[in-house]
Formats: C-alpha cells, structure tokens, sequence
C-alpha cells in the first residue's frame, strides 16, 4: 500500500456536452490525477470538442481519449487534434487508442486489426514530431505545431494486445476481468523486458466500471451495462477459442451476442442480460467498504493508474469515491 498510484475518472459523454466539463472540472477540485473520454461520435457528444472544453476550464488534471480509434478519423485529423490540445494544456494531454467498438461499428467501419493499430501508433507518432508520413499514398505531415509528446496508452484485454502494447505504448489500459489484472501486468512487463525497454517506461492503467451506495445493492444494478459489454467480450472470445466454461456464461453471452445494441453501447438496455456473478467479475460495486477493499487489491495487482467509470448518479460517485476511498489510500 505504499505505492504511488494516481486516480483518474473516465466520462462517457451521454449528457449535455456541458454536463461533462462540469464533471470533469469537480474531478480536478477533489484531486484526480485525470479524466478521459469516452469517443463514440454518433452515440455520444464529440470527444475532441469536450477534450478541448475541458482544458480551457481547467488548470491541473491529465486529459486524455478514452478511447479513439484509427479508423473513424484520419490519422492526420487525430494528430491535429491532439497537438491542437497540447496548446490548450500543455504537458496535460494523454491519448488513449484501441481497435475499436462501437464508434466504428456505428457508422460500418470494422475494427482495425492488431498490425494496423501498431502502424497507426508509430504514424501519429511521427506526425506529432512534425516528421513526415506516407497515408493513403501521400505524403504528409504537420506543418503549424512545434514538436509535442502526448503519451500514447493502448487499450489491451487480450493477451496478444497487451505483447504489442509493451513493445510499443506509453501505456496500457487494461480492462476485462477483475480476477486478471496481475496475470496482464505481468504480460506487459514481461513485453516491456522482452522488447529492452526501461521497466517503468511503460504505466499501466486498471479501467474500472464503479459504482458506490451504502445498502450495495443499486451500486450493483448501476454498473450492469458496462458489466454486459466487458462480459461479452471476455466470454466470447473464449468461446472462439474452445475454452471450459459455465453454462451460465455460456448461455448469457450468447444471448448478448444476439441482442446487444451498439445504438445503446453500454446502456441500460442490456443490463437485464447480465449474470449477478459477472458484476464481481467485472466491476467494483458496492458498499464504500467493499469498494475501498477491492481498489486495495487492484493496487496490490501492480498498477500504475486506477481510472474509474462512474456508473449511477455520475457526480456523486465522483465526490464519493474520492472522500471516501481515494483519500483514504493516499
């Protein structure tokens, strides 16, 4: 427990856009390290134009893409984007990138394959230096910024994800099952040491779907959406794979797999699909107690960075969780 962890909450911008910048600004007074958001343009408000609210309104907190995707936006557009930002919050930007989810598959874009997104790192990488890049077979770079480094997190919840994103990444945002974070730190520093990287070059992300009440039963039922997609995922690709796995399990996901709605991604149109036993799986709901004892067990898994998705009433769970668990560990 006497490591140094930083905290950061992840907004998905279902409310007003102003909504958000208010929740982000409250993160900052109660002494988050960050806030990330969410990028799924057509089902929520735009990512880049909260990004770039949230830095005019504040002074402090790390912001980041909770997270984009190569193919929704040209790479030069992203690039742009985030050096755009680097202006507004110097030293406060942060990208977080993946193969996608629902911002793709709602506008019929298919996720990106692994070689593609490690292609896409290496490209905004070079434009954010001002370094020329071939796209679409032209070439093309920045021509406005001064040079910025905006740290590069990969979002990574299947083991050959995790490999690349060691060799590659500032950082990795690891999702998925609960009862796996320690066996995917130990894949990342594993790829760190594989790849001769530095051993702290690399910061882990833990990316929790949270919610807190006192009687633990409506923090339970709070989370379920985000429960029902991270369940999906995990579950099916063990199908794929042949894995053994519980006929509960088996049936749920198959079910999602028929109804899930990615109009509604992680919404509580889905939550009647979920087993009780995945909210453990996949979450941390509770009552304050619970929730302070299972963020010590996410600490002790290894990580570098807590970042919870509040789920319920989305200020509260942001004033409670800092008051009574991120205070309390620090």
């Amino acid at each position: 427990m006497a490591r140094n962890v930083k905290f950061g909450v992840a907004l998905f911008p279902t409310e007003p856009a102003s909504e958000t910048v208010k929740q982000a600004r409250l993160a900052e007074r109660l002494g988050y390290d960050g806030v990330w958001v969410g990028d799924s343009h057509i089902i929520w408000r735009e990512l880049y134009v909260i990004m770039g609210a949230i830095a005019s309104q504040t002074k402090r907190i790390g912001i980041g893409s909770g997270v984009t995707h190569p193919h929704v936006r040209h790479l030069s557009l992203t690039a742009s984007a985030f050096a755009t930002l680097s202006e507004l919050a110097p030293g406060r930007i942060s990208m977080g990138i993946g193969i996608g989810a629902s911002g793709p598959r709602n506008i019929g874009v298919k996720p990106v394959p692994l070689q593609k997104l490690a292609e896409g790192v290496e490209r905004l990488r070079q434009l954010l230096r001002n370094q020329p890049v071939e796209l679409d077979g032209n070439r093309m770079r920045l021509m406005y910024p001064s040079p910025v480094d905006v740290p590069i997190y990969i979002a990574a919840n299947s083991p050959r994800t995790r490999e690349m994103a060691g060799r590659i990444a500032d950082g990795v945002i690891l999702g998925g099952r609960r009862d796996s974070v320690a066996a995917g730190v130990d894949g990342v520093r594993r790829a760190v040491a594989e790849a001769g990287r530095p051993a702290d070059s690399v910061k882990i992300m833990s990316w929790i779907p949270c919610s807190l009440a006192r009687d633990g039963k409506s923090a339970r039922e709070a989370v379920k959406p985000h429960v029902a997609r991270s369940g999906m995922v995990v579950f099916t690709r063990m199908l794929k794979q042949g894995e053994a796995m519980a006929e509960e399990d088996r049936l749920a996901t198959e079910r999602l797999n028929r109804e899930y709605d990615f109009s509604h991604h992680m919404g509580p149109e889905h939550s009647h699909l979920v087993p009780e036993r995945w909210v453990d799986l996949f979450s941390i709901a509770g009552s304050p107690e619970q929730v302070r004892a299972r963020i010590v067990d996410t600490i002790n898994d290894g990580v570098d960075l807590i970042t919870i998705v509040p789920y319920g009433d989305k200020e509260s769970i942001i004033t409670e969780f800092a008051k009574k668990v991120m205070s309390a560990l620090r």
